[in-house]
């Protein structure tokens, strides 16, 4: 029972299984490697300029120690810490340490020149970032919403009654309203593939002395190159920290996608609570209610989501600021990117769970629709008014519907001289424009089913 011993986060514990995979990302150990893959990046440029004949050896060792960095090595470095008190000199030590190991000495004492912690730190941060989110948020929301847009395609003619402020209004269908939060995270998705990192190497205080010393006229050069090569994009100007505002960007755009999913989770449940959708029976539902089978996995979700998406907030907005030069605050705040990602994670996972179990009740949904005539009311008015008869306060009159309605409404055509069998829609059916294309259309897009135009 791993997910239970002496875990006090629930990511660590309850849901751990969920979001394991975000540990190769956002674990010490992971940072660590990161760490070392920086450090390790910047020396063989380093010693291609200082001793070249270092080079072809010096990189054999160096891509093996990254390779073969796992848990026995990350307590190395954490017992150099232990000492050091500076989890980046660690692993300075660390890297020297291994060199002299395999008879690089010489190359050891090159470790870290010209750098400062943060010219490791901001790289390290934004491999991982943009790996987690590459590798496990995006694949996982991409697989939500192929589930979502291929529900709303299937439920592209379930018709139903639309409602706003809570009360009836005109016909809809199922499909077109899960083809609504379908295309807004298809779109957030997108915005989210389109986000490029940052990185800097320039110094203690960003004027990039310590790099010139060693590179001379090629330290800018250098500087990019480095950054470039890892996939990031080099930031010229900066503190002894990087500006966050790249990284902010797409913090901000996960907590909208967090955000939107969250608002898809309230409609859900409405339309439970209105009984015309349920999830099949699984497991126990209530310790005392044996009818009971609840949208678990939708509340669930909902409350992952907003969490992850008021942390991502926060992230993004809070580390645009450093004092002068740098503080220590955005360290730690740093370290919670993980757990922001994974309270995303969670929550698009159980929402994924609920569609999957979500069933329609067909039934009810027409019931619901011959309690609701009034929702035809305003094809009537509109269809009047085409033909030179403006009948909108009349209809007002009628009241929001009740039995007899649509009889009422007849006879108030009759009495303006239109055939109410022209103006009354047959059916719901009748009223429910593009809404069934809207559905098809989405999900072709999800699909990369374009059309032209």
């Amino acid at each position: 029972m791993d997910c239970v011993r002496g875990a006090v986060s629930p990511v660590d514990g309850r849901y751990r299984p969920l979001v394991s995979e975000l540990s190769s990302y956002f674990s010490e150990e992971a940072l660590m490697r990161y760490r070392l893959l920086v450090e390790a990046e910047y020396l063989k440029l380093v010693a291609a300029r200082a001793n070249p004949q270092l080079a072809g050896r010096l990189g054999e060792a160096l891509d093996a120690i990254i390779s073969g960095f796992g848990l026995e090595e990350a307590e190395a470095v954490k017992a150099i810490e232990a000492e050091t008190r500076h989890d980046v000199e660690a692993i300075v030590r660390f890297l020297r340490q291994r060199l002299e190991g395999v008879g690089l000495g010489e190359a050891a004492r090159l470790v870290h020149v010209g750098l400062t912690s943060e010219d490791v730190n901001n790289l390290a941060y934004s491999l991982a970032l943009r790996d987690a989110v590459a590798r496990v948020v995006v694949p996982a929301l991409e697989s939500l919403l192929r589930a979502l847009a291929e529900k709303a395609y299937r439920e592209r003619l379930t018709v139903m009654v639309a409602r706003t402020h809570g009360r009836p209004a005109v016909p809809t269908t199922l499909g077109k309203e899960l083809a609504v939060h379908a295309y807004r995270l298809l779109a957030s998705l997108r915005r989210v593939g389109d986000a490029r990192l940052p990185g800097k190497v320039s110094g203690a205080v960003g004027t990039y002395a310590g790099l010139v010393e060693v590179f001379g006229d090629e330290a800018l050069d250098v500087s990019r190159r480095l950054v470039e090569s890892l996939g990031l994009v080099h930031w010229l100007a900066t503190k002894q920290v990087i500006p966050h505002d790249d990284v902010s960007r797409l913090l901000h755009e996960l907590a909208l996608a967090s955000m939107l999913l969250v608002d898809l989770c309230r409609d859900l449940w409405l339309l439970s609570t209105l009984g015309l959708v349920y999830p099949r029976p699984r497991g126990v539902g209530s310790s005392t209610m044996p009818q009971k089978s609840n949208p678990v996995e939708l509340e669930n979700a909902e409350g992952n989501l907003e969490t992850a998406s008021n942390m991502l907030s926060f992230l993004a907005s809070r580390l645009l600021v450093s004092r002068l030069q740098r503080d220590l605050s955005d360290s730690t705040i740093r370290r919670n990117y993980g757990v922001a990602l994974a309270h995303l994670l969670i929550g698009a996972k159980n929402l994924a769970a609920y569609l999957e179990r979500m069933e329609v009740d067909r039934e009810e949904i027409k019931l619901d629709l011959e309690r609701h005539p009034e929702i035809l009311a305003e094809a009537v008015q509109i269809r009047a008014r085409l033909r030179g008869v403006d009948l909108l306060e009349e209809i007002r009159a009628l009241g929001t519907g009740g039995a007899g309605y649509l009889e009422r409404l007849a006879a108030l055509l009759e009495m303006r001289g239109l055939r109410a069998s022209e103006i009354i829609p047959r059916s719901a059916e009748e009223y429910l424009g593009l809404a069934p294309l809207i559905a098809e259309l989405v999900y072709r897009l999800v699909h990369g089913e374009r059309r032209g135009g």
